[in-house]
């Protein structure tokens, strides 16, 4: 006799990292574009996916937010295509985020994703003082 079997339930599956200099934290960056390099291998979702998020900082001790980023666009999704299941993950994401320090999360909620962040690269153009 089966028991009941209760449906798989998703788990906030997160990374954060510590927070990190644009340039050399003297002046402003301002980031546009985001190579994630991200792999989504074993994963059993259709499209699987996960969502990166750039938390900005004025200055050491600010807060995350402080100042809000450009356009008020500072995460994007990083998903698979399935129409090409060769790609294992996308080629860019655009963003528009501003700080002198950043914090970078990579999040899922989803049943059935896996995914292993390599090196992502970031585009950062210098942005002033203040």
């Amino acid at each position: 006799m089966m028991g009941n079997l209760t449906p798989p339930v998703a788990i906030n599956a997160h990374i954060t990292s510590s927070e990190f200099d644009l340039q050399n934290g003297d002046n402003f960056g301002f980031i546009r574009r985001v190579l994630p390099d991200m792999t989504f291998s074993g994963s059993t979702a259709d499209s699987p996916s996960a969502t990166m998020t750039f938390y900005p900082l004025k200055s050491p001790g600010s807060g995350y937010t402080t100042p809000a980023s450009e356009g008020g666009d500072s995460s994007a999704s990083v998903t698979r295509s399935v129409a090409a299941p060769v790609e294992a993950f996308t080629d860019q994401i655009n963003v528009r985020v501003r700080g002198r320090q950043m914090a970078l999360k990579i999040e899922s909620t989803s049943t059935g994703v896996q995914w292993q962040l390599g090196s992502p690269r970031v585009d950062v153009r210098p942005d002033g003082r203040r």
